[in-house]
């Protein structure tokens, strides 16, 4: 019985992803409201790390789905979804990010930031990443799922750090 972490920059396709999977989810989001000091001006909450832990109970055989999943302790494995930052500024923009917004979730996902944050946690043998910058919805959630039945490997290295040399 596994307990997932399900994280990665925004954007990367976590929430609707995790929606075609065959396991019990756990939406982070779901406990925003309850776990926070409420927005900021831009509309994002302001979430209490400590206070969303004490209210997030995790089951066997569940994936936690949030981009800061990652730093819950008691999860045994971690998947960071990661997106070029080509294809991710689209996204995001999409989502209608402020400017700076953008930048600094381009930035964290260039230098792998979500990725650095989860081997603080766990061995690295136990984190997983699955780029799904030209993969549909679909096919990456199918590629989970043979990930999480033992069927595949993921990607063991993904690197987009030489794409901040393209931003100056």
């Amino acid at each position: 019985m596994v307990r997932y972490a399900l994280t990665g920059t925004p954007g990367t396709g976590k929430t609707t992803i995790s929606k075609l999977l065959d396991q019990k989810i756990i939406a982070l989001s779901d406990y925003y409201k309850d776990s926070s000091e409420g927005k900021a001006g831009s509309g994002e909450w302001i979430i209490d790390i400590d206070k969303i832990k004490k209210n997030v109970f995790i089951a066997e055989d569940s994936i936690l789905e949030g981009h800061f999943a990652h730093e819950f302790d008691n999860i045994d494995k971690i998947i960071v979804l990661r997106c070029d930052p080509r294809v991710l500024i689209n996204r995001l923009k999409e989502r209608g990010y402020s400017k700076e917004k953008v930048r600094e979730n381009l930035e964290a996902e260039a230098i792998g930031t979500i990725y650095s944050e989860s081997l603080e946690r766990l061995d690295f043998t136990n984190i997983a990443q699955l780029d799904t910058s030209s993969n549909t919805v679909s096919e990456s959630a199918d590629i989970l799922k043979e990930f999480m039945n033992g069927n595949i490997k993921l990607e063991e290295e993904i690197d987009y750090s030489e794409r901040i040399l393209e931003w100056y």
